[in-house]
């Protein structure tokens, strides 16, 4: 493994103190000295190559808080929309949807909700999958949650039931099992099937079992919008119950202009909660339009049906009239605040990034129509980005000191063969430091993407730039670190990332993504 001697850079340490100029030496994947200016740093030796980072800042690599690269990264390896933006590693198995543990009650279903990446699903625990990911050699780290919809899932299927004595137990046995196989903790989806359906008594009681090996959980909230409060006081509570320290909140957010005002609620709870002894902190992607699947704004009783199970039932015409007869009801500017922004179906793929209205105009359409058709031809893969949120609430999210960055992205590559993305996979890390620049300094917003979300996540040797710790590293111009990506064009990469180095080695450079067997440097001679 190579060993660098990057030098002549500004350094932001991750730690929040402020930077100094100097350089840093790698060896075998670990940073081995920091030097300050007024330190004299050796000349590198024959085995070592030099970058001269000529006034840029060093930081650590970014750690993307909320991922959703589980398949992505088996398909595209190479990672480019989060290398690209300076990440090295990412939380992934968000939202209560994870990869494993893969059993016949839900073997069927992942299978379908991934078809896209073309990945066959030959493992069933935790370890079976990071094999199978390891062998793929991926250009990030990654740190994988277990997810509560996928565990459930594998006990009890997608309907909606309460799980028995003996199916509680053996989710707990399977939740276990994932934990001692090396799973970095516990995430949930309550909005979503089948975590919806669960009792804050099954919440409790798998906590009870996280809380055996001391890992992070995260959620995300039963509702975000019109029950916000009450999803905020019902993952206090469960947390509270289960005795657990720590709880990370994803994606933080107040969803539709009727519930803006309840951001000072939540931050006051949340300042209860802290004040009591529970860790509470979250992520938060610097846009105001989420991205989900487009089925998320079915009404009763589809709302209760999972993609797979409701692409079966729209192949019914009656079904299909039914759901006409109750998307006629929404309001018109629904239709206006819903983006397209991915689908398989090819009547509709050249409309990615414009609203359901407008497509329905180009098509001579009802927006009605135009929702069912993709959601008969393919509802688990149609994503759609949801207009709700307040600017004002999300600058004051962001400014909170336990917020950290999230894009709530899967790692993509430059081209769209397996799909399209919100600009937030892209450009979430540039865009929040730009949001944040007139409110912090450069590196209380470097802390904010680096060693916050190392300490949340338990990563110890990842989010600082010192002696010992993995060589994740960032070099960048601050000045004109920005995002390039629209949902016009949203795999644009961001704009100031010179060079990124994972796990020691120079593994994105002038844009172009360095695999592990690729570009043959000169040791001793200056690369930049």
């Amino acid at each position: 493994m190579s060993s660098f001697l990057i030098k002549n850079v500004i350094i932001a340490d991750g730690t929040g103190t402020e930077p100094f100029a100097g350089a840093v030496r790698t060896d075998s994947g670990v940073i081995t000295d920091v030097y300050s200016e007024k330190n004299a740093y050796p000349a590198a030796d024959k085995h070592c190559y030099t970058l001269d980072g000529r006034g840029l800042m060093l930081c650590p690599g970014f750690i993307d808080a909320h991922g959703h690269s589980d398949l992505s990264l088996h398909a595209a390896p190479d990672a480019y929309g989060k290398i690209s933006q300076g990440i090295t590693t990412e939380i992934n198995g968000n939202c209560g949807l994870s990869p494993f543990p893969v059993t016949d009650a839900n073997r069927e279903h992942l299978e379908e909700l991934y078809a896209s990446y073309n990945v066959p699903l030959s493992w069933t625990s935790f370890a079976g999958y990071a094999e199978a990911l390891s062998r793929r050699e991926p250009a990030i780290n990654t740190f994988s949650l277990c997810g509560h919809n996928t565990l459930r899932a594998a006990v009890c299927g997608y309907g909606k039931t309460e799980p028995d004595s003996k199916q509680l137990a053996s989710m707990c046995d399977l939740f276990r099992n994932c934990l001692a196989e090396g799973a970095g903790g516990f995430s949930t989806g309550l909005l979503y099937i089948p975590g919806k359906f669960a009792s804050q008594e099954e919440l409790v009681a798998l906590l009870g079992v996280l809380r055996e090996f001391h890992r992070p959980y995260t959620t995300h909230l039963r509702s975000e919008g019109l029950y916000l409060i009450e999803a905020l006081e019902e993952a206090i509570n469960c947390s509270q119950q289960a005795k657990i320290p720590r709880l990370h909140i994803s994606h933080l957010k107040t969803a539709g202009a009727g519930n803006w005002h309840k951001l000072e609620q939540v931050l006051a709870m949340i300042g209860k909660a802290q004040a009591s002894g529970l860790n509470i902190t979250a992520d938060r992607y610097p846009y105001i339009e989420s991205m989900t699947q487009l089925s998320v704004i079915l009404p009763s009783p589809y709302d209760d049906l999972d993609d797979v199970s409701l692409l079966r039932r729209l192949q019914d015409d009656g079904e299909r009239q039914k759901l006409r007869t109750a998307l006629d009801s929404f309001a018109p500017e629904r239709w206006s605040n819903t983006r397209l922004i991915s689908t398989s179906l090819a009547a509709f793929r050249h409309f990615p990034g414009l609203n359901l209205q407008e497509i329905a105009d180009r098509c001579n359409l009802a927006p009605q129509q135009v929702c069912i058709d993709l959601l008969a031809g393919d509802a688990p893969g149609t994503m759609a980005a949801f207009r709700g949120m307040s600017r004002d609430n999300l600058e004051k999210i962001l400014r909170q000191p336990f917020i950290c960055c999230g894009t709530d992205e899967t790692a993509r590559p430059q081209n769209y063969h397996i799909g399209r993305s919100h600009p937030r996979g892209f450009g979430s890390f540039p865009e929040f430091f730009r949001q944040l620049s007139p409110d912090l300094k450069p590196e209380q917003i470097i802390h904010k993407m680096t060693m916050l979300p190392a300490t949340i996540f338990g990563l110890r040797n990842r989010g600082r730039i010192a002696s010992g710790c993995a060589a994740d590293l960032v070099l960048i111009d601050p000045d004109k670190f920005c995002a390039g990506a629209s949902f016009s064009a949203p795999h644009v990469p961001a704009i100031g990332i010179h060079h990124v180095f994972v796990n020691g080695a120079l593994s994105f450079s002038g844009g172009t993504v360095i695999n592990r067997n690729g570009k043959v440097l000169s040791p001793a001679k200056d690369i930049f």
